[in-house]
């Protein structure tokens, strides 16, 4: 009588790092519309909008009474709706992407991925845009949709620059947000919005205490537009450690 061993099943190798952050990126990017469609189209809108109404006004206005320019802040509305985005994707695509076998890890190396690229994308078209709107005098009517006053004297990597890093700061705040829902829920929500407030409100109060605002506002003066926002990858970079340590505790169910 002879016997015969089944042979030991053949151990899978881990799939490289870069392949399964490149899995979370794509699962980030599976619907195009919340990340990119959808923002661009708004954005075209008020863009629209905002020239058909500053022609309105240039037409009602004598040639001696005219204004020499329009600025208009319609743009920052793209900032804040990164934020949403990630709010929206750490929240959704968390508990789906552990659900698959992803790790946290690799979840959130792969939000950065995602952020880092919508930021450089939306932070190089921004620029471009403004060049363009320097070139044609603003549209051609003197209209500022993507250009600020102090952008308009900037170079235009310091406008590169300020952009990704505003974008960036709004991606890990969304971040931090959503992982504290993800973490702790309602509950998390209240102690998170409570806490900030409570610290802008006590920093602030502290400040005038000291009538350090003088001092304060002779600091961001003299670092300029482009040096105070580099101070702003603290935050990021805080809200980015934050957003990993309370999601590498929580569970698909929490999400």
């Amino acid at each position: 009588m002879t016997t015969t061993t089944a042979p030991a099943p053949l151990a899978l190798e881990p799939r490289p790092l870069v392949t399964r952050v490149a899995t979370i990126v794509r699962l980030l990017f599976a619907n195009p519309w919340t990340a990119i469609y959808t923002p661009l189209l708004i954005l075209g809108v008020v863009f629209l909008m905002n020239m058909a109404i500053w022609g309105i006004v240039r037409a009602s206005i004598p040639a001696d009474g005219e204004m020499d320019s329009s600025i208009n802040g319609g743009v920052l509305f793209l900032f804040i709706y990164m934020l949403v985005v990630a709010v929206q994707s750490v929240n959704q695509a968390f508990p789906l992407a552990l659900g698959y076998g992803s790790t946290r890890r690799d979840f959130v190396l792969g939000f950065g991925v995602f952020a880092i690229v919508l930021s450089l994308g939306y932070s190089a078209m921004l620029i471009v845009a403004s060049l363009v709107e320097r070139a044609t005098g603003g549209w051609g009517v003197g209209h500022s949709f993507f250009t600020t006053d102090e952008l308009w004297r900037a170079e235009w990597w310091e406008g590169l620059a300020l952009s990704l890093l505003a974008f960036l700061l709004f991606f890990s705040i969304g971040a931090a947000t959503a992982s504290v829902y993800v973490r702790w829920k309602a509950l998390g929500m209240y102690a998170f919005w409570g806490g900030l407030v409570f610290l802008g409100i006590g920093g602030a109060a502290l400040a005038t205490w000291l009538d350090a605002w003088p001092q304060v506002g002779a600091f961001f003066a003299a670092a300029g537009v482009l040096g105070s926002a580099a101070w702003s990858l603290i935050i990021t970079a805080f809200c980015a450690l934050a957003a990993w340590l309370i999601l590498r505790r929580a569970t698909p169910s929490q999400g």
